[in-house]
């Protein structure tokens, strides 16, 4: 079998030269290479930028709440804490979003499971003094087990790091 394999090859190699009348059959080792050198062009050629193709995220705003803390008050919650920021980037602070999820008395989530947030409520009322952050949340309370987050919001819309969480039981 391998003498006519190679038998094979040099007839094909001799009736393949430039004055003969025969077509070529391409090997179809030259037609993968064909196609890697095809991919390999349509890789590495581009428009030359080297920016992602969509717009670049904002910076967050620097300023933080720290040391969170709620209490309820006639069916709504207060939330106070620290701000955490320099004088400059506290005086654009517009108001913040308060992230929020309620899970029912007798099924709340495990001490170490992560919480997805979904709900949110945007405050636009005054909410810092000096740098002590409150905010008051009106018709918020329901039975159930209540976790909050909180994130300062600057006058264009965009939001600080988020604070820690906090965790509010009410059995109304």
């Amino acid at each position: 079998m391998t003498e006519d394999r190679g038998q094979r090859t040099e007839g094909r190699g001799q009736g393949a030269g430039c004055g003969s009348q025969k077509s070529p059959r391409r090997r179809p080792s030259s037609v993968v290479c064909l196609l890697l050198l095809a991919f390999n062009l349509m890789i590495f050629s581009g428009c030359g930028r080297k920016a992602p193709p969509f717009l670049p995220q904002e910076k967050d705003f620097g300023v933080r709440v720290d040391q969170l803390e709620g209490a309820w008050e006639d069916g709504s919650v207060i939330l106070k804490g620290v701000i955490k920021g320099d004088d400059e980037t506290t005086s654009l602070i517009s108001g913040c979003r308060v992230y929020y999820v309620w899970y029912p008395l007798d099924a709340p989530p495990c001490e170490g499971c992560p919480i997805e947030m979904k709900n949110f409520r945007d405050i636009t009322s005054r909410i810092i003094n000096g740098h002590q952050f409150e905010c008051h949340l009106p018709a918020f309370k329901q039975e159930g087990v209540c976790f909050i987050m909180v994130r300062i919001m600057a006058k264009e819309g965009r939001l600080g790091p988020v604070s820690d969480r906090i965790k509010l039981i009410s059995d109304m």
